[in-house]
């Protein structure tokens, strides 16, 4: 069975839109430790688990313009039945694309170029009945995605956000390149 501790850290602290640091301050632990717990090397203890789980499950910080745009990690919110229509997007995204929100919400195909494999994602997981179903707690993916200029690999974990119709993509750049692999999990798998 899967432990979900690593996933629920991570969650929490990008929810709250903190670096490692500031999660460490927040929870009063070494920095080091939340590290160790987002890779599954250490397992917070219930009191704090249970404080992670709860910001983790929180719905209402994705829908925050201010939470998106603040946060330094690459966010995508978008629609739970089609990835290719965006919501909002971070701030760092943003920059990264060169253009404004607005831009991308007038032309989402900016995000979906024929060097992305982010169509090949969103195909995989709508043909999972499960994900509409709401079945799955959060996929994990290593594909491709082009930023101006350039095509990078990513390392992303996309999970629906409860009772709203979407979907939280959250993406860093994998500094070793990869094949295309994606993997979904159900909440039966992490509880």
């Amino acid at each position: 069975m899967l432990d979900a501790a690593p996933f629920m850290c991570r969650r929490a602290r990008l929810i709250m839109g903190y670096t490692q640091q500031l999660f460490a301050e927040e929870m009063d632990v070494d920095p080091a430790t939340v590290s160790r717990w987002e890779c599954g090397k250490l397992t917070p203890s219930p009191s704090v688990l249970s404080r992670i789980r709860e910001i983790s499950r929180r719905a209402e910080p994705a829908h925050s313009d201010a939470y998106i745009l603040s946060s330094p990690t690459m966010k995508y919110l978008c629609k739970l039945d089609d990835f290719s229509v965006p919501i909002l997007l971070s701030k760092g995204l943003l920059e990264a694309l060169g253009v404004t929100l607005e831009e991308v919400l007038k032309d989402p195909d900016r995000l979906w170029s024929a060097d992305s494999d982010g169509q090949r994602v969103n195909d995989i997981v709508q043909a999972d009945p499960r994900w509409l179903r709401g079945e799955i707690a959060f996929f994990e993916a290593i594909h491709k995605a082009a930023i101006p200029g350039e095509t990078r690999w990513w390392r992303s974990i996309g999970a629906p956000i409860a009772e709203s119709g979407a979907m939280l993509w959250e993406a860093v750049l994998d500094a070793n390149p990869n094949e295309f692999w994606i993997e979904l999990t159900t909440f039966s798998d992490i509880t």
